[in-house]
């Protein structure tokens, strides 16, 4: 039986259903500097890649990433309203709450994108945790665990893409990958996650200690 004493939770494509705002933002910005567009052409084959390989698809240089993710949350700081939850995101968040089970959220998004989101739609989290850094999760979740004085497995990260897994076994932590959101399944080929969910019951029961067949 599991005795996660936290689920940390990725915030965009897990919890929130942000990709269509996502890809609007970017490809208004690919546009005035001469990047490739994100269409349902390419989405697809992208979506299975790293994102070092889809920066070269793109043409986008790794360096500018960091100048890019500033430009894309500026932008959808103004769009949080129309952002809503994964189907039945909302319901998991709440029913760990009535079974006093504590989850945080760690994203590379703004803290006060996700405070904005959660006020908007009557969810309470106090803990949320964000960084920039697109490759650096694992600094992250090492810094909530020395904070919290957690041990590795006592927390189950729940996320939706490669760089996620990656992330959660450099540092020891057992990871759940959701297949709704930015990844998809083929990208896992060479980093299997511990648990692969397809509904988010299914991390409910991780929570309160019941098995999910990866």
């Amino acid at each position: 039986m599991n005795n996660y004493k936290y689920i940390v939770f990725d915030f965009d494509g897990t919890i929130a259903d942000s990709q269509t705002l996502f890809t609007s933002i970017y490809n208004e910005i690919a546009e005035k500097n001469g990047y490739l567009s994100l269409t349902e052409d390419n989405l697809e084959d992208l979506r299975a890649v790293s994102i070092t390989e889809r920066c070269k698809v793109l043409g986008v240089p790794l360096y500018k990433i960091p100048f890019l993710m500033s430009a894309v949350l500026k932008k959808y700081k103004e769009s949080v309203s129309v952002l809503n939850f994964n189907e039945g995101m909302k319901e998991l968040l709440l029913s760990l709450q009535q079974n006093k089970v504590k989850f945080a959220v760690l994203s590379s998004n703004s803290k006060s994108n996700i405070e904005q989101f959660f006020k908007q739609n009557s969810v309470k989290c106090k803990r949320i945790y964000a960084s920039r850094s697109i490759f650096g999760k694992h600094s992250l979740i090492n810094k909530f665990l020395k904070e919290k004085e957690l041990r590795h497995s006592e927390v189950l990260y729940v996320g939706d893409e490669l760089r996620y897994v990656v992330a959660c076994r450099k540092s020891g932590v057992k990871v759940a990958w959701v297949n709704w959101g930015y990844d998809s399944i083929k990208s896992l080929e060479n980093n299997k996650p511990d648990y692969h969910i397809d509904d988010p019951a299914q991390i409910l029961a991780l929570a309160l200690g019941h098995l999910v067949i990866v």
